[in-house]
């Protein structure tokens, strides 16, 4: 089994130690194991988790609300239905989102063309 160090852990993920330091103190990583030492060792499934709450912060899910995903799921497979809602609601939200930066991406790209048609290639 594979351990990371927060050094380790940063390199892999693109996050900061910072970071992953901060989602241990929220309690989004649980049983991050530290040697004699006090140093941090990230498991495969530290990094798995890492991944997914990544994933969500990157399409702008709230702490608070990966908070309570994870306090869910945490709780056992029977909040398997308020956990999936929680996703499908966050889906919902990125699908909106994504449509919106196609509309602002079809006026850059107007635009660019544009220049290219008055100022030349």
């Amino acid at each position: 089994m594979t351990a990371y160090t927060v050094a380790n852990m940063a390199e892999v993920t693109g996050l900061t130690s910072h970071t992953l330091r901060y989602y241990e103190k929220e309690s989004l990583l649980l049983n991050v194991p530290r040697d004699s030492a006090g140093r941090r060792y990230y498991s495969e499934d530290h990094l798995v988790a890492v991944k997914f709450i990544s994933a969500l912060r990157s399409t702008d899910m709230s702490i608070g609300t990966i908070k309570d995903y994870i306090s869910l799921y945490r709780q056992g497979p029977h909040t398997g239905h308020e956990r999936m809602a929680i996703l499908k609601k966050h889906e919902q939200s990125v699908i909106e989102h994504l449509a919106d930066v196609k509309i602002n991406l079809q006026m850059i790209k107007k635009k660019i063309k544009h220049y290219e048609d008055t100022l030349g290639k």
